[in-house]
């Protein structure tokens, strides 16, 4: 079972800059900094990134999902233009008075704040980041009328509680999930995508399917149906950028099926404690495990 997101790794052209703009306008604070190792970066097919510098930012309190900046962003990157991980949804106290406070900053508006749905329970507009990464800033006024109930955060930015991924294949991609997991399921539903009839010059009022996959701890996983001519990931060199992996926490004990892994990782007692595996869109999640899944015994 998918329990919650854990990281999000983005792409920076200047790490430093944008870590000081999520900083100064997120309010988030840096936990941590390395390199990305390169059996990571050749398990997520960015042999390039191996040696890259990162640093890890969350909220100043309140759940702590992280946002690690990987350098490595480039100019050429446009969101959603490509399938697999899209968007950063984070949970916020108030859009519009954000939408102010961000005047000035390396972050661009481009639309909200608007109701989500004719109840009026969610709240939400979408800015893009330094790097062109994609955020859907979301205030959720009642989360017990809502299909995915994430804890509360008290700071006016709180944390990623949605992954939102593109796929022209959204049938195969559902399909991952409840192969998997037991984690539910709504949708493909038809929906209006301001942001994604944009980005792909479509009549506002477009319908796109999408649909929602939840986790045990309220976050939860959207999968947008992309238009055929979606290029794949990763992008060529001069367009690479956004999200390039996703760390999920997962039970291993309600696991349907074994996961395909590209790497898996193991305790020094041979146990699995998870891994990296690709999804159908192509793009990556790595999955931690809540308790090793030790080998079998030899007969």
């Amino acid at each position: 079972m998918l329990k919650s997101i854990l990281m999000v790794w983005l792409l920076a052209q200047d790490l430093a800059l944008t870590q000081v703009a999520y900083e100064d306008y997120l309010g988030y604070r840096a936990v941590d900094e390395g390199v990305m190792s390169a059996e990571l970066a050749g398990a997520i097919a960015r042999p390039q990134l191996a040696g890259r510098r990162f640093v890890t930012l969350v909220p100043r309190s309140g759940p702590q999902v992280g946002i690690r900046i990987v350098q490595g962003g480039q100019s050429g990157f446009e969101p959603m233009r490509r399938v697999g991980w899209s968007a950063v949804e984070l949970l916020v106290q108030d859009p519009a008075s954000l939408k102010e406070g961000l005047d000035g900053s390396a972050f661009r508006h481009l639309q909200g704040p608007d109701f989500l749905t004719d109840q009026k329970n969610i709240l939400a507009m979408q800015v893009t980041g330094p790097d062109q990464e994609l955020f859907y800033l979301t205030h959720m006024i009642d989360p017990t009328q809502s299909f995915l109930q994430p804890q509360p955060n008290p700071e006016p930015v709180g944390h990623t509680f949605i992954m939102v991924m593109g796929s022209t294949d959204i049938t195969a991609s559902v399909a991952f999930w409840q192969q998997h997991f037991e984690n539910g399921v709504v949708g493909p539903i038809p929906y209006r995508i301001g942001v994604l009839s944009e980005a792909y010059d479509l009549p506002l009022e477009t319908e796109h399917a999408l649909a929602l996959v939840s986790m045990a701890d309220g976050y939860g996983i959207e999968i947008d149906h992309y238009p055929e001519s979606a290029a794949p990931v990763p992008a060529p060199e001069g367009q690479q950028g956004g999200v390039i992996l996703v760390s999920l926490s997962v039970d291993p004990r309600t696991l349907k099926v074994p996961l395909p892994w590209e790497l898996a990782y193991h305790d020094q007692d041979g146990g699995l404690r998870g891994g990296v595996v690709r999804l159908p869109s192509g793009a990556p999640i790595e999955v931690a495990f809540t308790e090793a899944v030790l080998p079998a015994p030899a007969d």
